[in-house]
């Protein structure tokens, strides 16, 4: 048996099941060949007493006290992968909640523990600053800290609290995966290793676009351009509504969860809402597409973005535009990127016209494969055992 074959992974990131993020992309992948325990954590905003929030609460609390975990897809949980949802409260910015949440998060985790009867080493693996309070606890061999986004900059967020969380999780990890360049170079300076690591994609799902558009298309006149995703505050609302008024003739279509005022974009009335749909139906969304498009603000909040979507698009084989994102300008090959009203309108017009292609096919699909989650997952798996030795 090999060393690796003796390791459990402990993971402390978002809701198994909720949204497919690049962390449960990631342990697909491991979780099919490691003995992994997945925590679902709460989340790093205080909650407030609106409806999206109770509603929230009310299925969390349910999932902490059913334990039912229902996959992100139609596929199983992976045959090494064990999700639990211990009872935590998100009120982290007090002590005693916070120290509560530790207490129930071991007891969870032992308790996974003591039914594995071989195992040598322990590696945990977070994905957000909270989970400072949970790593240590264990004679982990390897704590790695998968740095995603600068939570600190998010709104609704308390800035000093991440900071500091964050802080004391980097003092206790070993190792840094960080997805933009200016994570990167944040963690650099702290003298451990850090590895580059932009997201991947699942290759065979979106480079393999159904012949017949999803049916919530129907009634949208084509073109189309389109964004799947979380729409929130990073979104650049005004870009977008001043686009869809100098193009009258072209449909913008937004699917996802929005949770955001978009007073502003609900005046147009080529700009449509489809809502969300399930992760596997999203190739059947983009097969209606003309053009993909990632309309995000320039700011502190998406400077260190790595989007998810970005390769998936790509996949695709449509063209994209892009504001320039720092992320996505080192894909340029790819990617049609302009600022500004009149830029996006003229590039939307000679993209449609023909006129502008991005990139060769063959290097394309070249690209797609070598960024697939499974290379990645190999290429996190060879990094942590580099580090065990």
């Amino acid at each position: 048996m090999s060393s690796q074959d003796e390791t459990i992974f402990i993971v402390f990131s978002d809701d198994w099941g909720e949204h497919p993020s690049s962390c449960q992309h990631l342990f697909k992948c491991i979780g099919s060949r490691y003995r992994t325990l997945w925590i679902n954590t709460v989340g790093l905003r205080t909650p407030k007493l609106s409806r999206t929030d109770i509603d929230k609460a009310i299925h969390k609390i349910r999932r902490m006290f059913t334990r039912k975990i229902t996959p992100c897809s139609s596929k199983k949980l992976p045959d090494e992968l064990t999700v639990v949802q211990p009872f935590m409260l998100p009120f982290q910015n007090v002590r005693y909640v916070r120290h509560l949440n530790k207490i129930s998060v071991r007891r969870a985790i032992q308790r996974f523990i003591h039914t594995q009867q071989i195992y040598k080493y322990i590696v945990t693996l977070v994905t957000a600053p909270n989970g400072c309070d949970y790593v240590g606890l264990f004679d982990e061999n390897k704590i790695v800290y998968y740095c995603v986004d600068d939570f600190s900059e998010w709104p609704g967020h308390d800035k000093r609290l991440i900071l500091e969380m964050e802080d004391a999780l980097i003092s206790k990890s070993d190792l840094f995966f960080a997805t933009a360049d200016t994570l990167f170079t944040k963690l650099k300076k702290y003298g451990k290793p850090v590895f580059s690591f932009s997201h991947g994609v699942d290759v065979e799902l979106f480079s393999n676009l159904p012949g017949r558009n999803h049916h919530w298309l129907d009634n949208i006149p084509r073109p189309i351009v389109g964004y799947f995703g979380l729409f929130d505050d990073r979104s650049d609302q005004k870009l977008l509504a001043d686009t869809a008024k100098n193009h009258p003739d072209v449909s913008f279509v937004i699917t996802g969860n929005v949770v955001t005022d978009v007073t502003l974009l609900e005046k147009e009335p080529n700009v449509y809402f489809t809502g969300p749909v399930p992760y596997q139906s999203l190739p059947a969304i983009v097969a209606g597409w003309d053009i993909c498009m990632l309309p995000y603000k320039m700011n502190a909040l998406t400077e260190s973005i790595n989007p998810l979507k970005l390769k998936e698009y790509i996949a695709t084989g449509k063209p994209v535009i892009s504001t320039p994102l720092p992320e996505v300008v080192s894909l340029s090959q790819w990617i049609h990127i302009h600022s500004g009203q009149d830029e996006w309108r003229k590039a939307i017009t000679q993209i449609l016209s023909g006129k502008e292609l991005t990139g060769n096919c063959e290097e394309r699909r070249q690209f797609i494969h070598e960024h697939s989650w499974e290379n990645k997952a190999l290429f996190m798996l060879d990094k942590i055992f580099e580090q065990i030795g």
